[in-house]
């Protein structure tokens, strides 16, 4: 099993008090950086960067080839281990799947093994909870009625997958394009656009296994044509984007049974509609409070407020994209919307309005890329964290971080003495996600306090 957790970033500001005055000893604090994956129909895996401090994309670099298959390499999805140490892509083209251990320091990657998807066009790739194995699903298939099929592959202690663990094939799948992992990595749910069904399985991580269960399938209005779906970040409701009738539905979820209950369908369309749509991606913001999915023909990013009480979407933008907008990304910070333009051959940055959801077009845009079709954002570099002390009792201090985003843990450290290269700082609070204010007990005459960031994101 690989490790979710990576060291410990101690990055903060410090601050020190001394005979009961507070000072800051540091300059300004850096914005943080992210560095995402880009797939495409056009042969290559690229890699960029989004400083979060200048709102800029960096520099595009072809990181991912495959010299190993007869026919061109079509990277249209790409997904990372929890820990960011292996990326694994499919080949929609040839029907591969292919591993590659990742350069932290520059990103770039560097082929380890590929394996058959036991399927034709591959169009969904997906990483599970435990970062123990690769979940894939196939389109299509080589059977008499050209069925899809989901396959698991082991993930190996060197990044390499084994044989496949698992494949359930047609008729219980007929086009499966995307697969969902809930949040207790238990069940997986298939997108099946050719039966219009959302299909449940139950998921052993341990061994890799599906198995299925008849009275776990969801199914959809005929036509609607099930493509991508999303949870909210409690795993209470689950929204699924239908390509076909360019619509959501909204279902409740049952976490312990695996259960959807559809509540509410909404169009991603503006009233009146448009011909010839087809919808694409859809994405959950990291708060739970907005959701986003793309448009295929009328071109558009549809935003829409949640009702965190009873999780009722409604429409409130239609942010104009360019063609064929077949994936984006809402970046970790829940600041940034990426959209890949597939026809467009554009990659634009959006930023988000934390109060109402919309989009803004920040005049960033990556046309280096030809047919970009997925984005795969996070975190590289946190934004630098700012500890603010201020006196709140006798010897109380209250220690408040500002640069701060609600995703990270933050840890406060202090010393008695003045920090040297190489001393121990002493661990003094671990706080939980989100958690920016702590309280401390002054009994010295000078002290020093920084900050440092667990990187559980």
């Amino acid at each position: 099993m690989i490790a979710l957790f990576r060291p410990l970033r101690q990055i903060a500001l410090m601050a020190v008090v001394l005979g009961g005055e507070i000072h800051a000893l540091a300059a300004s604090p850096c914005g943080g950086l992210e560095r995402f994956y880009i797939g495409t129909y056009s042969d290559e895996i690229y890699v960029s960067s989004l400083d979060l401090g200048t709102r800029k994309f960096g520099t595009v670099t072809g990181v991912g080839n495959d010299t190993n298959d007869i026919s061109a390499f079509a990277p249209s999805f790409v997904a990372l281990t929890p820990n960011r140490r292996f990326l694994y892509s499919v080949d929609e083209n040839n029907g591969t799947v292919l591993a590659y251990s990742v350069n932290p320091a520059s990103g770039s990657l560097k082929f380890v093994n590929l394996m058959s998807t036991q399927g034709q066009t591959p169009a969904f790739i997906v990483v599970d909870r435990s970062g123990s194995n690769v979940v894939v699903a196939n389109y299509n298939g080589g059977n008499v009625n050209n069925g899809g099929s989901v396959t698991v592959f082991p993930i190996q202690t060197d990044g390499s997958m084994g044989p496949a663990t698992a494949h359930v094939q047609d008729p219980g799948i007929s086009h499966a394009h995307c697969v969902t992992i809930d949040g207790n990595n238990h069940f997986v749910f298939v997108a099946d656009l050719g039966l219009d069904q959302v299909r449940c399985f139950v998921f052993d991580p341990a061994v890799g296994t599906l198995t299925t269960n008849t009275t776990l399938i969801t199914p959809v209005p005929k036509g609607s044509g099930p493509r991508h779906m999303t949870f909210d970040p409690q795993y209470q409701r689950a929204y699924l984007i239908c390509q076909n009738s360019s619509t959501v539905i909204g279902f409740n979820y049952d976490s312990v049974n695996g259960i959807l209950t559809p509540f509410q369908t909404n169009s991603t369309l503006p009233a009146g509609g448009f011909s010839g749509n087809q919808t694409a991606e859809i994405a959950m913001h990291p708060s739970g409070r907005f959701l986003y999915g793309s448009n295929r023909g009328y071109n558009s990013i549809v935003v829409y407020t949640i009702n965190s009480t009873n999780g009722i979407f409604t429409q409130v933008q239609q942010q104009p994209s360019d063609a064929f907008p077949r994936n984006f990304a809402i970046d970790p910070t829940g600041g940034y919307c990426i959209v890949a333009a597939q026809n467009g051959n554009t990659i634009r940055l959006y930023s988000i309005n934390q109060q109402t959801g919309k989009l803004t077009y920040t005049n960033q845009v990556i046309t280096a890329v030809s047919a970009p079709v997925c984005i795969l954002p996070f975190v590289l570099e946190p934004p630098q964290p700012v500890l603010t002390i201020l006196p709140n009792s006798t010897n109380g201090l209250g220690l408040s971080i500002g640069n701060s985003l609600s995703l990270f843990t933050y840890q406060l450290y202090e010393s008695p003495a003045i920090p040297l290269p190489g001393m121990t700082w002493n661990l003094v609070a671990t706080g939980s996600p989100g958690l920016t204010n702590f309280i401390w007990t002054n009994t010295l005459a000078q002290e020093f306090f920084k900050v440092g960031v667990l990187t559980n994101y």
